[in-house]
Parts: structure tokens; C-alpha cells; sequence
């Protein structure tokens, strides 16, 4: 992927109005390759006081989104399976990342985690991408076009 092209993909993540209303951070964006992060508050939890287990699923598919489409081309989830392993600590930053692990000129396969600042995994999955074949509809500032 061309530099100008990922330089509109990170512009269009800091606009995702999804990513700002959970207040995840975008930490790096690679082709392929992603990294997120979201500090855990009160408002993450849920009825037993732990991170929602949506506010973890939205931190891993977040990487993968962006990982996938860091290529420069459209890429859509087929499929995302996630295993929760441990709870986030209250407070705690969480991170998550996606690495590709295959692609086809269809098809991307990703290996998924999610993890404490301290090290902790608390969840892992993999992802599955259907790559479109046609380039992100991104003008200079990140706005679709």
C-alpha cells in the first residue's frame, strides 16, 4: 500500500464516528497489520462490574478492520471468532492487534489478541476478510467518496 493511501485510511479512522463514541485509540495502522487501544471505564461494564464483552469484541474487530484495509483496497468481515480467556482489570488500558497470517487475491486471514497494558491476554481470535478487488473510496482528507 502507497503511504498516501494508508495516510487516508488513518485519517478516516480518527473520523469513525463508531471508534469515537467507544473512545478507542488508533496506535498503528500497517498493510495487514493493526494495533487499537481503549482505557477501561465505568461505562464498559457490565452487569457484574467487568468489560463488557462487546467493548472487547469492538477492540479486536477494530484492529482487524483496519489491518485488512490497510492495503488500499476494500475488505469486509466474513467471519470473526473471538475466545474470552480472562477479565480486564478495572482501569486497565487495553490493547488489541491484528496480524495477517494469509491472503488470497480474495481472502485474508488474521490472528486476533487482546491483552492488558501488563501483559494479560484476555482474548484471542481470528478473523476472516473478503477482499473486493477495488481501492478504498477515501479523497485526500479520509472523507468517502
Amino acid at each position: 500500500m502507497s503511504s498516501e493511501a494508508l495516510a487516508k485510511l488513518w485519517a478516516r479512522s480518527q473520523r469513525e464516528p463508531y471508534r469515537q463514541k467507544m473512545g478507542i485509540t488508533v496506535l498503528d495502522i500497517q498493510p495487514g497489520y493493526a494495533q487499537v487501544s481503549l482505557d477501561f471505564t465505568p461505562e464498559l461494564c457490565n452487569i457484574f462490574g467487568m468489560m463488557h464483552g462487546v467493548a472487547v469484541f469492538s477492540l479486536l474487530d477494530e484492529a482487524f478492520q483496519l489491518a485488512c484495509n490497510a492495503h488500499g483496497e476494500v475488505a469486509v468481515a466474513l467471519q470473526l471468532n473471538i475466545n474470552y480467556l480472562a477479565p480486564a482489570q478495572a482501569g486497565a488500558r487495553v490493547l488489541a492487534e491484528a496480524r495477517e497470517v494469509n491472503a488470497t487475491r480474495k481472502t485474508a486471514l488474521y490472528d486476533c489478541r487482546v491483552w492488558q497494558e501488563d501483559g494479560r491476554t484476555l482474548a484471542a481470535g481470528q478473523a476472516l476478510a473478503f477482499r473486493k478487488g477495488r481501492p478504498l473510496p477515501l479523497d485526500e482528507q479520509g472523507n468517502l467518496t
